[in-house]
C-alpha cells in the first residue's frame, strides 16, 4: 500500500517528532510506501495568518502529488480544524474517491489547552469546519477513550516510545529523593501541586528526608513557577534547567528517581490521556507520578502512583514512603529494569500502532 504522512514541522518537540518518524518506520516495516509531507519551519507571520479567517494554511502539499498512486493519506492534526484542511480533503477524496483518510487528534479534547483570543479564535473557525470532516475522514486516531470524535468512529490508541536500549540508572549514595519533570510548560502539567506539596513538607515537624525536584524544559508557566520556588524559599531544592538537546536528557533520567506526568489535566477537561510522556518514562526506567486516569490505570502497578485530577498540594511525606518500599527490596537499577521491561512488553511502537496497520490491510481488501 502506499500512503501520504502529513504533519506540521514538531522539530522544536524531540519526544513528538520521534514518535512521528517511528509511525512512519511502522508503516514501512509492513511494506508501506509512505511520502512525507512535513511542514517547513514557520516564522511568526504563518502564526499569525492562522488566526486570520479564509487565509490560513495548516498543511503545505509538494507540487504534482498525483492522489490517484496512493491508498490512504495519515494526517497529522494541525494548529486548527479549518477550512484549508476542508478544501485539502475535499480535493483528495474528489480525485480519489477510494483514499482511505485518517486523522489522528493527539489530544483530545484539547480546546481548553488554549486561552485568550487564540482559544477564541479556534473556537469559532471548528464550529463552522469540524462538522465537515466525516464527510471526508474514515477514522479519528485518538489516545482518548472517546469511540466517536466530530461524528467519527475512532481507532482508539495507546501512546508508544522507543524501547530499543535502556537507560543505566545511578545508585544514590545519600538519601535524597529526585523527582523530574519534562515538558513544554503548560499550565495542565500542574507542577505547581508539587511545589507546592514541597513547601508543606519542608515546613512540616520532623527530620526531613531531602527532595529535589528538577524541572526540565520552558513554557508559558515557567515564570509562575520560578516565583512559587522564591515566594517559599525553595530555590536550592526546585531547579530549573531550561530547555535542553533532547541528547542531554538522558543524564537528567540517570539521576531521577520517579518522572513526574502530567497533574492537572482537569483544568483543560481531559480525564483520560494516553500519556506520551509517561510512555517516555517508562523508557527510562523511571517511577511515575500522575494526576489524571491513563492507561497504566487498572493494572495493579506498584511503580505507577496516581494522585487525584484536583488543585490539591502533592503529598511528599507520601510519596517518599512509596518510593522507600519500591526500593526495599531491590536495587534502583533492578526496579530500572523491571519498569523499562514492562513499557517494552506494552508499549512499543509495534504493539501500539498494530490496529492502524490492521485497519488499512483490511479497508484495501
Amino acid at each position: 500500500m502506499r500512503g501520504i504522512y502529513f504533519s506540521q514541522d514538531l522539530s522544536h518537540a524531540g519526544g513528538i517528532e520521534k514518535k512521528i518518524f517511528r509511525q512512519i518506520e511502522e508503516f514501512e516495516n509492513h511494506g508501506f510506501t509512505i511520502c512525507r509531507q512535513i511542514n517547513p519551519k514557520r516564522n511568526i507571520g504563518h502564526l499569525f495568518l492562522n488566526l486570520v479567517p479564509f487565509v490560513s494554511k495548516q498543511y503545505f502539499v509538494e507540487k504534482g502529488i498525483d492522489w490517484t498512486n496512493y491508498d490512504f493519506v495519515y494526517l497529522r492534526k494541525s494548529a486548527v480544524l479549518d477550512k484549508s484542511v476542508i478544501d485539502l480533503l475535499k480535493e483528495i477524496k474528489t480525485v480519489n474517491p477510494h483514499m482511505k483518510i485518517i486523522l489522528e487528534i493527539p489530544t483530545y479534547p484539547y480546546i481548553n489547552e488554549f486561552k485568550g483570543i487564540v482559544k477564541w479564535d479556534i473556537q469559532l473557525k471548528e464550529k463552522i469546519w469540524t462538522p465537515k470532516l466525516k464527510k471526508y475522514i474514515d477514522r479519528v486516531i485518538t489516545f482518548s477513550d472517546d469511540e466517536e470524535i466530530f461524528g467519527i468512529p475512532c481507532i482508539n490508541l495507546s501512546n508508544a516510545y522507543d524501547f530499543s536500549r535502556p537507560i543505566n540508572q545511578l545508585e544514590k549514595k545519600d538519601q535524597s529523593l529526585h523527582l523530574l519533570g519534562v515538558a513544554a510548560l503548560c499550565f495542565y502539567h500542574g507542577y505547581d501541586r508539587v511545589i507546592l506539596g514541597m513547601d508543606k513538607y519542608y515546613n512540616s515537624i520532623g527530620k526531613k528526608r531531602d527532595v529535589i525536584f528538577t524541572i526540565v524544559g520552558d513554557g508559558p508557566v515557567l515564570k509562575d513557577y520560578e516565583k512559587m520556588v522564591t515566594r517559599f524559599h525553595l530555590e536550592d531544592k526546585v531547579k530549573f534547567m531550561g530547555r535542553v538537546d533532547f541528547s542531554e536528557l538522558d543524564e537528567f533520567y540517570r539521576n531521577a528517581d520517579i518522572g513526574i506526568d502530567s497533574l492537572a489535566r482537569h483544568r483543560s477537561g481531559v480525564t483520560y490521556n494516553s500519556s506520551l510522556k509517561g510512555k517516555e518514562y517508562l523508557a527510562k526506567g523511571l517511577p511515575i507520578l500522575s494526576g489524571v486516569k491513563t492507561d497504566l490505570d487498572g493494572r495493579n502497578l506498584p511503580f505507577y502512583y496516581r494522585v487525584p485530577g484536583d488543585d490539591t498540594p502533592i503529598d511528599i511525606a507520601d510519596l517518599i514512603e512509596w518510593y522507600s518500599q519500591l526500593v526495599n527490596d531491590s536495587t534502583k537499577a533492578e526496579l530500572s529494569k523491571k519498569i523499562f521491561d514492562y513499557g517494552k512488553n506494552h508499549f512499543s511502537f509495534e504493539q501500539t500502532f498494530a490496529p492502524v496497520i490492521d485497519y488499512l490491510r483490511g479497508a484495501k481488501q
